[in-house]
């Protein structure tokens, strides 16, 4: 028990440290950059909206589901986790353009403060990241709605591969960080 109470004050004590950096580093920045930081909060704060209104809306499909359009219940769950995508790319937006990561915390495990070009990359890399989940779930939806299910199998067959090198890519980049910390 002691364990889990330790653990949860040195989580909150590095979410601090990552948010006194941000505070440090917007501090020092342009104020275009500081500007460009408060309008994405207002930005991020609604895709979350947005987020939670898909998640509602499917929820209240999954229960009324026998009075509406069945075809429309995995639509808008599909809904639900492109609108999640779009919370990534804005994410990845608001750290490309104020080339800090991460722009803002989220409950879980901290994360390492980074400022500069390798931010800017983790942003575009998010942004795509995004496009690409953002672009699986549309292509999900529009074969459930069309019941053109010839198009799921290729579909999973992507994803399955796509699944399949991320594991690998972040194995072996977590065994490099291991090793490189190490010396």
């Amino acid at each position: 028990m002691t364990t889990n109470v330790q653990k949860f004050a040195t989580d909150k004590e590095a979410s601090a440290n990552l948010m006194a950096q941000l505070a440090d580093y917007l501090a020092q920045a342009p104020e275009s950059t500081r500007s460009a930081h408060t309008w994405m909060k207002r930005v991020d704060a609604v895709g979350f909206g947005i987020v939670i209104a898909a998640f509602a809306f499917a929820l209240y499909g999954s229960f009324t589901w026998a009075s509406v359009n069945p075809a429309m219940i995995p639509a808008a769950w599909f809904f639900f986790a492109t609108c999640c995508s779009l919370m990534v790319m804005l994410f990845g937006m608001h750290a490309a353009l104020i080339r800090a990561y991460p722009p803002v915390f989220l409950p879980g495990k901290p994360q390492k403060f980074v400022s500069g070009s390798t931010a800017v990359w983790i942003g575009v890399a998010s942004i795509v990241g995004g496009l690409i989940m953002a672009g699986v779930w549309v292509a999900f939806a529009y074969s459930t709605m069309t019941f053109n299910l010839a198009m799921i199998d290729p579909l999973t067959n992507i994803l399955g591969v796509f699944i399949g090198i991320s594991i690998v890519v972040s194995i072996i980049y977590s065994i490099y960080q291991k090793v490189t910390q190490s010396r």
